[in-house]
């Protein structure tokens, strides 16, 4: 997984989710992701930095919850 841009599916399985929950957290606008193509039903591509930053964010959060 050395791509610069992820599917919605390898997404979910970074964050140990389903797939669905990755595209309400697009949809809320709380990831950022390209689309491939024109149509309505074009795929996804959400950029690695993107992952990375929420990723960092919650472990952050974590961390302040434990150290309270």
């Amino acid at each position: 997984m050395d791509a610069e841009f992820l599917t919605i599916k390898e997404t979910a399985v970074i964050f140990s989710v389903h797939s669905s929950t990755i595209r309400r957290a697009l949809k809320k606008g709380f990831l950022i992701a390209i689309r491939i193509g024109d149509g309505p039903r074009s795929p996804y591509r959400i950029s690695r930095k993107s992952i990375e930053a929420i990723h960092s964010s919650i472990i952050k959060n974590l961390a302040d919850k434990a150290a309270k």
